[in-house]
């Protein structure tokens, strides 16, 4: 691959039922895409990796996770092959997203319906131990039909070692640490923070790092950011995540994420199928530059090629696109069944 290829993980639902959903997605140096290599899974809405070996979540009532190993040349033709591991139910409904802590071999999974978070043990080999999973303080918010119960939806890092986890239904941001002792058969995991948010904020998806937590509202549709450290919690900032709303179109923001270089950060805007980009050389107070449309429906998860172009999984439009953010020029790179987020690969 040339310094300009790139690859990524690919995790789609399956409205259909089981099937071909978890891609190894290639970019080649000429701006051409392709499916490498497919496993077959339910609805894996989020996927994570670690070094040869991919986890995916199963967006399902019963809640599980299952693994796959990345053969470079496994294929029958020696092209690259997604070969199944492992899978562990866990039993907390609609996981969507999932993190691995290689420090404590764990895997941190997100439940939205389950209200929870899962910690699930793993090998390298990617075969799965007993998880546990810790259920989110029973917190409610004013959007009845969003906010009646917690809602586990996304999970980050910290830079001194912990993970917050959003809660969507809660209005809250919950800062978690991993228990386990080496010979632990099953870890642990406990709460030591909860950040509380406006109102009716429907926290969904973060970005940590410089002291600052950047948080998107998929209820509010603001981008609120927070001066953070292990001792202290304060706001900074707030900023609608589009300039007009116009009438009844939805606006439900989705994923938030940062350019390579840190001077923009992009939020995907639902309903109205945009990404918004923000100004943020000023990381405290980052301020909307544009709103441009990518052209297709939903868009759920996007991640940066660099400054300037970024690929989205636009869900409803069945498609990753390809999008501009200096022009606006989008294209439509690769047809796909609901394709619900990219992650690149190093």
């Amino acid at each position: 691959m040339t310094a300009t290829a790139r690859r990524f993980a690919v995790g789609c639902y399956t409205p259909d039922g089981a099937g071909p959903a978890v891609h190894l997605v290639e970019r080649d140096a000429d701006g051409g895409w392709r499916v490498a290599a497919s496993g077959v899974a339910s609805n894996p809405s989020f996927l994570a990796v670690a070094d040869d070996v991919w986890f995916a979540v199963g967006e399902d009532a019963a809640g599980s996770v299952v693994s796959f190993r990345l053969d470079a040349t496994g294929g029958a033709d020696g092209t690259p092959a997604l070969v199944p591991v492992a899978s562990v139910v866990h039993g907390e409904a609609d996981p969507c997203h999932v993190v691995v802590v290689p420090e404590h071999r764990v895997l941190l999974v997100a439940n939205y319906t389950g209200g929870s978070v899962t910690a699930v043990p793993f090998e390298s080999s990617g075969e799965f131990g007993r998880p546990f999973s810790l259920a989110l303080p029973h917190r409610t918010g004013p959007v009845s039909d969003r906010q009646e119960a917690p809602h586990a939806h996304q999970l980050a890092a910290t830079p001194w070692g912990t993970h917050l986890v959003s809660d969507l239904g809660g209005d809250a941001i919950h800062e978690l640490v991993i228990e386990r002792a080496p010979d632990a058969a099953t870890p642990a995991v406990r709460i030591v923070r909860t950040l509380d948010l406006p109102p009716g904020t429907g926290p969904r998806h973060m970005l940590v790092g410089g002291g600052l937590l950047h948080v998107v509202g998929e209820l509010d549709g603001r981008l609120h950011t927070f001066e953070l450290d292990a001792a202290s919690f304060a706001p900074s900032g707030s900023e609608p995540v589009v300039a007009e709303p116009g009438g009844d179109v939805v606006v439900q923001p989705s994923h938030l994420d940062r350019a390579p270089s840190g001077r923009l950060l992009t939020s995907l805007v639902r309903g109205r199928d945009t990404v918004s980009v923000f100004e943020a050389t000023d990381g405290a107070r980052p301020r909307l530059a544009t709103e441009l449309p990518i052209g297709a429906a939903w868009p759920r998860h996007h991640a940066h090629l660099d400054d300037r172009m970024v690929v989205v999984a636009a869900q409803e439009g069945r498609a990753l696109v390809e999008l501009d953010l200096v022009t606006g020029a989008s294209r439509r790179v690769l047809e796909l069944t609901a394709p619900a987020c990219v992650v690149p690969l190093t």
